[in-house]
């Protein structure tokens, strides 16, 4: 390892986490860091930026995923270290795993990695003005690459990657290779129970026809545009010309995601679904619409809502657990 893991702001308990030299990512600063011979980036866009201005108001967001990592914790009965070492995978700006983490373990402290420095730097800044900057190393890399140091984590966490990676088994292996044997992985993404969604949108799609009472526009557009994604990413075909340029690329099985973790070297593999409430499937279509066209007063139909409510009420609890449409794993390595 280099000594610039020394300098400046760099924290002393990182300097045996990383198999590769770190530099500052931008001049003299030290805030965020970057592996020395590594190119990797990416950046985001102009509207996230804007909306960055107000992070204080995104970072309320976190609560949220504590929430989904007790909630896994509980249900799967793991323990963590005391004051464990995280290995974080696409972090951003950190809403999603880093401060639920920091909140989670007191005594823990991450490696926070991502392709953008402009998310990293949100995190860095939001540390520093929330008190934890000694306790997390903002590192720009390619999460997928081997910079990091074998079997040196508790815990290496993952809040909406591995759906986004053309390989998802890369990024199981990445985590089993950082891990200490008996360490910890928790992944939180979509399954393909969402399926069940995509034939609820396109019975009301084929309603609304039948009908003649047209959704609102937005509505429909959003409706139509979900159903061709959620069959795009069920059981996709890697080596089909559209896949590479998919953003959300996969809805993983259970079956899927099982036998890929095991051949990476995972032990156990436990699922824990996000939720089974009797209106799973009316709350789903509606955070989707007001997520998809940022309109909250737009709602579908009554006609349209009986018909997720046929939905939700034909498939019990038991049943939506075991096809669930989110959900987080919690893997402990061999």
């Amino acid at each position: 390892m280099s000594d610039l893991l020394t300098v400046a702001t760099a924290p002393k308990w990182a300097r045996d986490l990383l198999a590769s030299e770190i530099v500052p990512a931008d001049g003299d600063r030290s805030a965020v860091w970057r592996i020395a011979q590594d190119t990797s980036t990416a950046t985001i866009s102009d509207q996230f930026k804007a909306d960055a201005d107000g992070y204080h108001a995104r970072y309320a967001a976190s609560g949220h995923f504590l929430v989904l990592f007790r909630q896994a914790l509980a249900a799967s009965g793991v323990s963590v270290a005391d004051s464990p070492l995280v290995l974080d995978l696409g972090s951003g700006s950190g809403v999603n795993s880093i401060v639920p983490c920091l909140e989670l373990f007191p005594g823990a402290r991450q490696v926070a990695t991502d392709l953008s420095y402009e998310l990293l730097a949100i995190l860095a800044d939001y540390a520093e003005h929330a008190g934890f900057a000694d306790r997390v190393l903002p590192v720009v890399m390619d999460a997928m690459s081997d910079h990091v140091a074998p079997r040196r984590f508790d815990l290496v966490t993952g809040a909406s990657i591995l759906h986004h990676l053309v390989h998802p088994r890369r990024g199981l292996q990445v985590a089993a290779r950082a891990l200490k044997p008996g360490g910890h992985a928790i992944f939180l993404e979509p399954f393909e129970g969402y399926g069940l969604m995509r034939l609820a949108y396109q019975r009301i799609l084929a309603e609304a026809e039948l009908r003649r009472d047209p959704l609102a526009a937005p509505v429909e557009r959003t409706l139509r545009a979900m159903a061709i994604d959620i069959a795009a990413r069920t059981a996709p075909d890697p080596a089909a010309p559209h896949f590479a340029h998919l953003d959300d690329k996969w809805l993983f099985s259970r079956e899927q995601f099982e036998a890929m973790a095991r051949e990476s070297g995972f032990a156990q593999v436990r699922f824990v679904p996000h939720n089974d409430h009797p209106t799973l499937y009316r709350d789903a279509a509606a955070v989707q619409i007001r997520l998809s066209t940022g309109d909250a007063s737009l709602a579908l139909p009554p006609w349209a809502l009986a018909i997720l409510d046929e939905f939700d009420a034909a498939i019990p609890p038991s049943a939506k657990r075991l096809f669930m449409l989110e959900g987080t794993v919690v893997l402990t390595r061999g």
